[in-house]
């Protein structure tokens, strides 16, 4: 710890540098997430072979690179004859565009009328165009993008939905849940350290070193994903958030009522610093790495979305060197200003809540054991332990591939999309 202290200022110059340059120089984890993060299962699976085979069967269509998506019309009310035509009209726009927008292949209840009681549902509300589109090195976003177009003048509710697209909606979700993630993250973190110290100085140190140790974290695991295939997942980086702010301002707690301890006793900071360091981070380490190996175990399982979570082991390595070198830096540079404006003795004053907390159930075990059986046992008997295999509903309905999807199912029941 001595060294670290000596070439403190190298040490988080060095860190920064480093932080810049990954971020900068890092491959774009969005672009990363369309192109390898959707989740899938090993090869042997028999989804995964009927997949190929589909995809063999195109091939030898001559559709290429292709995508399946279908295109609904809906009127809630029931389609009128005005619908019908306006329907039509789309699907005639979309036959005349075929060439520029890719489509190799469209069945609709206009064109094959031996179809018509496949493609119009039973109640009359929905009218369903099934179309193979050739990707045209097109992201999903811009598929989407050209394939609405092509319709927007239609003055009926119309929706496309597929895989593809669903699939670009469930990224976009993500992205903005990570951003909530963020914000929220801070904002409990700066709440919960502003109640523990006191302080204004204090909340803002776990916050640069996390965001450091993110930064750096985020950008080698993109490193790793683009050249090494490394697994990725929508939840990769909402993982790496949660998991790093939380044992990070959970270890830095433990560090700095340390610290505020042992610079009552200390003569001076280095040497509050190394006791510091010598005591609580042993507890930090080894609370660390016992982390480090549960994520790095995750990443032998076989799904690629679990597997995705030994990401997180990335992150703590680099926390944990975050830990050890710019918390130092932070407590040798600012002393005994880092608990500014407190003006409390920094010693170290036993709890009154939790000292009655613990003499209580030394106490009186059984009455400390009903208090919690009375907060807990409500929550195990409601919970029904319910699991759900649809996927959209982590994204919501508010996109439109999933309005679409869901007005298939119900007009024509779930599986025919």
């Amino acid at each position: 710890m001595r060294g670290i202290l000596k070439g403190k200022w190298l040490i988080v110059i060095a860190w920064i540098l480093a932080a810049v340059l990954l971020f900068f120089s890092s491959p774009d984890m969005a672009g990363l997430l369309r192109e390898k993060g959707q989740p899938s299962v090993p090869d042997d699976y028999t989804s995964v072979r009927a997949g190929k085979l589909l995809d063999q069967m195109n091939e030898q269509k001559g559709f290429g690179d292709t995508t399946d998506i279908a295109l609904v019309f809906h009127n809630p009310d029931g389609l009128t004859d005005r619908d019908m035509k306006e329907a039509e009209r789309a699907i005639n726009k979309l036959e005349k565009e075929k060439e520029q927008l890719g489509i190799k292949e469209m069945l609709s209840p206009f064109e094959h009328e031996e179809l018509e009681n496949e493609l119009i549902s039973e109640d009359g509300k929905t009218i369903l165009v099934s179309l193979v589109v050739d990707r045209m090195d097109r992201s999903a976003e811009k598929l989407s993008e050209d394939l609405y177009g092509a319709v927007s003048d239609t003055n009926l509710e119309h929706y496309y939905t597929g895989q593809e697209l669903i699939d670009e909606d469930v990224i976009r979700t993500s992205e903005e849940g990570l951003k909530r993630t963020e914000l929220i993250t801070v904002a409990f973190i700066l709440i919960v350290l502003i109640a523990v110290f006191r302080s204004v100085v204090a909340p803002v140190i776990p916050l640069v070193t996390v965001g450091i140790s993110y930064i750096v974290s985020q950008s080698i695991v993109a490193f790793l994903v683009e050249y090494v295939n490394f697994p990725l997942s929508n939840f990769t980086q909402i993982f790496l958030v949660a998991v790093l702010f939380g044992i990070g301002t959970d270890y830095m707690i433990l560090l700095f009522s340390r610290f505020k301890e042992e610079l009552s006793i200390r003569e001076n900071v280095p040497d509050a610093i190394t006791e510091t360091y010598r005591h609580a981070g042993k507890t930090v380490l080894y609370s660390g790495i016992a982390v480090l190996i549960g994520f790095s175990v995750i990443g032998l399982s076989e799904f690629n979305l679990y597997q995705s979570a030994a990401a997180v082991a990335v992150g703590i390595v680099v926390l944990l060197a975050a830990l050890f070198t710019i918390v130092p830096f932070f407590m040798a540079v600012l002393g005994k200003n880092i608990f500014w404006p407190a003006k409390k003795s920094l010693e170290h004053r036993p709890s009154r809540l939790w000292t009655f907390a613990g003499r209580m159930s030394f106490a009186s075990p059984l009455l400390s054991l009903i208090i919690v059986a009375a907060v807990t046992v409500p929550f195990i008997i409601s919970y029904d332990g319910g699991l759900s295999y649809n996927s959209l509903e982590e994204i919501g309905d508010d996109y439109k591939s999933v309005k679409g999807f869901e007005i298939i199912e119900d007009s024509f029941g779930p599986g025919e999309a």
